[in-house]
């Protein structure tokens, strides 16, 4: 079995017997395969705590949402048929 340094040494001498036209290829096709992995790997992204020490801590959204509901009632109460 291989050792990867090994892999890569066999690599790089097979790569520059390539003409140039040809390494164009190789670079495309390996392009390929690292953005397959990408996707299959897939980035976790963490938003936990993003807006923490925001000011949105003291917020009483509750509240706040029977306000929004109340003031939406009145104007639409206001509005003529």
């Amino acid at each position: 079995m291989y050792k990867p340094g090994l892999k890569l040494t066999e690599m790089s001498k097979k790569l520059s017997m390539l003409p140039d036209d040809k390494l164009d290829e190789v670079k495309d096709f390996i392009g390929r395969i690292l953005a397959q992995n990408e996707i299959k790997q897939g980035r976790i992204v963490q938003m936990e705590g993003i807006w923490e020490g925001k000011g949105f801590e003291k917020l009483n959204l509750e509240q706040e949402i029977k306000a929004v509901k109340s003031d939406l009632s009145k104007s639409i109460l206001k509005r003529e048929i």
